[in-house]
């Protein structure tokens, strides 16, 4: 994904990168390919959680659909475009990353999700983890924009509160219903 608000840049770059085995896309919107590359690590690390509780394939379908939609809530408020999150900068990463043990979020997720201490779990991983800071940035704007993130929000307490798995995952089950998708939605109903 190459993001430039100058169609020339991502034209030169696309006809620089792409070959036979290598396909590059284009967006516009650089803010929201640049938030949907940092908080789609927040969701893998839930992701990894879920999984290490023996959570299946569909819960993390259903996580990996409210991310999205908290993503696009967040970008939106912050003047990204939320159509953005449904492609490859948003959905397409954040599917990825959320599936796999390749992924270093993943693996603290797992790591947490079977008990290790966050701090044990970064050293034996040797690597950064960008989600586990990006979750304490982003609770912090969304408390201050009125952003509802209860996933973002819950992991962070998870980390840097340190409550309970199991009393996230019973707030998470109470939170108010709400549309399964947003994008098409009345701005003034209650969402989420």
């Amino acid at each position: 994904m190459i993001a430039s608000p100058d169609e020339q840049v991502r034209e030169l770059v696309k006809s620089a990168l792409k070959s036979t085995y290598f396909r590059v896309y284009a967006n516009n919107d650089m803010f929201g390919v640049e938030l949907g590359g940092s908080l789609k690590n927040i969701y893998a690390i839930i992701a990894g959680i879920a999984t290490a509780l023996g959570m299946g394939h569909n819960t993390n379908s259903m996580l990996v659909t409210r991310a999205l939609t908290e993503m696009a809530r967040f970008g939106k408020e912050l003047g990204a475009d939320p159509m953005t999150f449904l492609g490859l900068a948003g959905v397409g990463d954040l599917i990825v990353t959320c599936s796999t043990p390749l992924s270093r979020n993943y693996r603290i997720g797992l790591a947490l999700g079977k008990g290790v201490p966050l701090e044990e779990a970064i050293a034996e991983l040797g690597q950064v983890a960008e989600g586990v800071n990006t979750v304490k940035l982003v609770q912090e704007k969304a408390e201050e924009l009125g952003v509802y993130m209860p996933l973002a929000s819950g992991l962070y307490k998870i980390i840097y509160e340190n409550d309970s798995l199991e009393n996230i995952i019973s707030s998470l089950m109470l939170s108010e219903l709400a549309l399964d998708v947003e994008f098409a939605a009345n701005e003034n109903k209650t969402l989420d």
